[in-house]
């Protein structure tokens, strides 16, 4: 697919959905028997190729470049992204545990130095079988991108709040945020999972959408990212998270940039009466 094609690119809705969570599923309509041949040449894998897949297994370039997903990851990170050295294959056999939840690590970057208001890095983990709950399905929490925490914090963590699991039918394809927290699963079931995941990376700032973008959706699109709270954010957090999200979009939309507007609406004269700030207020203003 040329990569100025536009009929696979994601809509403003869509953009805005993976700014809220963090990921979007693709289910490209591969040809028939393709992930059967995949799962049949990782069995015969004597050993795990490590980031050495493509040269092992010339097969998945013609997933990398399906249109739908060189249409979504043109959509994120501009049309002359690049594939990023590494990727792994993951193979996840019965009765395994699970994983600790963590962020990847990228080119030696640490817990802290994260993309929290950027679409800079993205994840592609393709899954050539379908991943029932008991084959241990990758586990995500949507909106943590934008959440920084110590990687021994982490690991102390179990179930939360929201988390989602890519339960998917067989040839789908998962693309995430980079810093998102995720998870391997533990699979209690007799099958073997397998996920093939690659990095992928901007090259360059966008002057324009790279998305099929509408002008008149702007409203529509700032009224989600205003509104919609994934399930984990406590109260306090909400203008903190509307704020990110709104200089996310900002940043990968070029001139379809909205006014930020943050914090607008705690301007204004100060109460006149009621209430713990009034009260320390007159206290503070005695003479």
């Amino acid at each position: 697919m040329n990569r100025h094609d536009t009929s696979n690119l994601l809509s403003d809705d869509q953009i805005a959905s993976f700014i809220i969570s963090g990921y979007h599923i693709i289910e490209p309509d591969l040809a028939p028997g393709y992930n059967e041949e995949i799962r049949n040449s990782l069995r015969a894998m004597p050993e795990n190729p490590g980031e050495h897949i493509v040269e092992a297994l010339p097969a998945i370039t013609r997933l990398l470049e399906h249109p739908a997903v060189v249409g979504t990851l043109a959509s994120l990170l501009g049309p002359d992204y690049v594939r990023d050295p590494g990727g792994h294959i993951h193979m996840n056999p019965p009765h395994t545990r699970a994983q600790p939840w963590h962020q990847d690590e990228r080119f030696g970057r640490s817990h802290q130095d994260r993309d929290i208001d950027h679409i800079k890095h993205l994840m592609l983990m393709y899954y050539p079988q379908d991943v029932t709950e008991d084959m241990g399905p990758t586990v995500l929490l949507p909106g943590s991108q934008r959440r920084v925490a110590a990687p021994e914090t982490m690991v102390t963590l179990v179930n939360l709040r929201g988390q989602v699991f890519s339960t998917v039918t067989s040839g789908s394809v998962l693309v995430t945020h980079a810093d998102i927290w995720h998870a391997g699963t533990g699979n209690r079931s007799d099958k073997v999972r397998y996920m093939i995941k690659f990095p992928f990376s901007r090259t360059q700032e966008n002057t324009e959408p790279p998305w099929g973008h509408d002008a008149r959706n702007i409203p529509e699109v700032r009224m989600r990212l205003d509104s919609e709270h994934p399930t984990t954010l406590s109260r306090n957090e909400y203008e903190t998270d509307h704020a990110l999200r709104v200089r996310t979009w900002n940043n990968i939309a070029g001139t379809a940039a909205m006014p930020l507007r943050s914090e607008a609406h705690l301007g204004g004269p100060w109460p006149e009466s009621g209430g713990a700030t009034t009260a320390s207020r007159r206290r503070r203003d005695q003479p």
